[in-house]
């Protein structure tokens, strides 16, 4: 990812930290999916959780509450994100920035590593997973939830229904995962269909959360272009997240 790319990502999400939250039902529900997936999942004691990409706490929460005794290491790539993180979850974590593709400074032998709705901002999610995978202690488990293939499918056919070009960018399918080598993993699939008022709604919802970065190369629609794709979606709009919940065993 180059710096101007991966600054634009950070400024976004430092800008939309205090409004983060009205806009993010869908991540909401998919860090409560998560959550109930790592309770349920054999951790044994747990001693030692890492997040990454914790935003405003959605997730961290609730782990701070299913695991009280546990050491938790809160990171994300804005600071203004961790702050509103600490603001929800309170002093008992460690917070500290971090990009998670290349997780730099951090010790390892964590039992768990935990990451809701951040993976998709990875430019090489194969090379991230395998630093992160390293990151674990023996019998450690990578949980996570990140968008899968279908995502925005609807917004795809949209603008190819008018000849335009799509930013969204290409995310894997479950059957084109780039897993790390020799450990255990799995995954499972679930499609959430949000419903929008129209397509202004959809967009300032993806802007609200500073998800708002196209895919690299990609040339914005003219303003022209723009007016005619949300004019075609007048009258209610849904949207696909193609939610995919993996794990990774060390």
């Amino acid at each position: 990812m180059t710096p101007d790319r991966k600054n634009r990502i950070v400024n976004a999400f430092s800008r939309r930290a205090g409004g983060y939250d009205m806009a993010a039902d869908v991540q909401w529900l998919v860090a409560r999916r998560l959550a109930e997936r790592i309770e349920a999942a054999p951790l044994g004691r747990a001693g030692r959780i890492l997040e990454i990409g914790c935003g405003t706490g959605f997730l961290s929460a609730q782990l701070a509450d299913a695991f009280p005794e546990s050491g938790l290491v809160l990171t994300d790539i804005a600071a203004s994100m961790l702050a509103r993180c600490r603001s929800r979850v309170g002093e008992r974590p460690r917070y500290q920035v971090v990009d998670g593709e290349r997780p730099e400074g951090l010790d390892g032998q964590f039992d768990l590593i935990a990451s809701n709705l951040a993976f998709q901002w990875f430019v090489d999610l194969a090379r991230g997973l395998e630093r992160l995978a390293a990151l674990l202690a023996p019998g450690g488990r990578l949980m996570f939830a990140t968008l899968g293939r279908e995502t925005f499918s609807e917004w795809r056919a949209a603008h190819q229904a008018l000849g335009f070009s799509c930013g969204t960018p290409l995310y894997p399918g479950a059957d084109d995962f780039p897993w790390p080598a020799g450990m255990v993993c799995q995954m499972e699939e679930e499609v959430i269909r949000q419903p929008y008022a129209d397509g202004h709604d959809f967009v300032r919802t993806l802007k609200g959360l500073g998800a708002g970065e196209p895919a690299p190369g990609h040339q914005p629609l003219s303003a022209g272009a723009m007016r005619r794709l949300l004019a075609s979606l007048e009258g209610g709009f849904t949207a696909s997240y193609h939610i995919l919940f993996g794990e990774i065993v060390a």
